[in-house]
Order: C-alpha cells, then structure tokens, then sequence
C-alpha cells in the first residue's frame, strides 16, 4: 500500500464562545460510566473544560460539583446532546456490551475509547458509514490490533486504511500519534512528552475529544485539536506527571489557541 502524504501537526486555532453563549449552544457532552468510575470521571472533567455542559451517565461519586449527574433513560432522549464517550473504564462484562450497544444505537456524534474498542473489536471490524453522526476512534496499539488486526505495514499506513475501512475518524495512540480521517487525511504528532506514558491519560485526551466535538467542531478538526492540546498540557505539567495533573491546565493550553 502507497503511504499517504502526511502533515506534522500544529497547533490549532480556536475561538472564543459568543458574547450570547450559553451552557448548551457551547455543547452538551455525555460520558458513559462503567466499572472503572475514574476512567470516567477523568474523562469528565477533561470535558468540562470544553465544553458548555456535561452530563455523567453511571452511579459515580465524586468530581466537580458542576459535573450533572443522569440516568441512561433521561439522557437518551435529550435532543441538545452533542456528543457522547463511551469505553473509558467501560469494563467488558455483559452489562457493559449492553451499554455500548445503546451508546450506539443513539444518533449523536460518538467517541469510542478503551473498553469500548476492545468489545468492538471481538465483534468483527467496525462499520459506521451508513451512520448518519460521526465517529471517532481513540486506539492504543493493542486496541487498534483488536479491531483491524495486526500487521507489518507502518503506523500511518495502517491509520489511513482504518479510516477508511470502518468511515471514522483515527486517533491512533503512542509515541507516534497518528490522525487520520475518512477522506484521507492524515496528521501526524510525535513531540508530545513521554511522561504520558501513565494511567488515565488517554481517558483525558477522551474527554477532550469529547468536549471539542460536542461544540460542533469537525471530527478531523477536533481530533487534531485534541491531540494538540493534550501534549501541551503535558509540557505545562512537566516531569512525573499523572493523569489528574493534566486538568487543570487545559485552560491555559487553550489559551494558547486563541
């Protein structure tokens, strides 16, 4: 296969909400909760930094105050959802194959993460191009071997045929981060620290995905935003960082982008 042309990833360009913004036209996110509830309340939060309004499905105790609790039934039906995370700390237990079978079935643009793409993964590779709502993706290489299979073709390679194949969009996680989309762009970031490599940092890079797409960005656009941000947090946070020290510096990777 012809590797596709790629661009290094730079940093983005965001904008300020209107001057008559409010919680929900800023974007309504929803984080699915599972047996893992850190995983998604780190994700949460993650959110809440970019989004207008987050909803946290799941009996989770803890986080900010502003963070809005709901049931599956109530959250389901909300019109004014943006996007939706699932596979954070998700589990691979029977229950946890329902949850991600209704997370699918509601038409709002999805991010698929962890559990979720493992479960994907034992189900055949994914297919989403007759959805109406986008998909991104946010694989490790273990997760991204379970849902397309291993071979010996290079990282970009791989990403731009993933995207093509399953119509969503590739964030494809290591040291080498590759983005790729369904049209077949692809962007490439490897300069983000290593200090990554620690638990629950992908369940932050989730949430931001999260809250990005639900203000109606592009997914390619927001998952290179995502990316961006997230490596900039970690350089902000410095040596022997852990997941939870990359929150409270989303705000000032953002700042940065305006």
């Amino acid at each position: 296969m012809t590797v596709p042309t790629t661009v290094r990833l730079e940093r983005p360009t965001l904008t300020v909400p209107a001057r008559d913004a409010h919680k929900y036209s800023r974007g309504l996110a929803v984080i699915v909760a599972g047996e893992m509830p850190g995983a998604a309340l780190l994700a949460a939060e993650a959110a809440m930094r970019l989004a207008g309004y987050v909803v946290l499905v799941g009996d989770v105790a803890g986080g900010p105050h502003a963070l809005v609790r709901r049931t599956w039934q109530a959250t389901s039906s909300d019109p004014r959802v943006g996007a939706l995370l699932i596979g954070s700390g998700l589990g691979l237990s029977p229950a946890s194959y329902a949850k991600l079978e209704d997370a699918r079935a509601m038409g709002v643009p999805q991010v698929l993460d962890g559990d979720a793409l493992m479960i994907l993964g034992a189900n055949g590779t994914p297919r989403f191009q007759a959805r109406a709502h986008p998909v991104i993706l946010t694989p490790h290489a273990g997760e991204f071997d379970a849902l397309f299979g291993e071979s010996t073709q290079g990282k970009i390679s791989r990403a731009h045929a993933a995207a093509i194949k399953s119509g969503a969009t590739i964030i494809f996680k290591g040291a080498q981060t590759v983005i790729a989309s369904p049209d077949g762009r692809v962007v490439t970031a490897e300069d983000a620290p290593s200090w990554l490599a620690s638990a629950g940092t992908g369940d932050v890079l989730a949430g931001m995905v999260t809250g990005l797409l639900a203000t109606g960005l592009d997914p390619f656009q927001t998952a290179c935003a995502a990316v961006w941000l997230h490596g900039e947090c970690a350089r902000l946070a410095g040596p022997a960082l852990i997941a939870d020290d990359l929150l409270p510096l989303i705000g000032r990777a953002v700042a940065a982008c305006l």
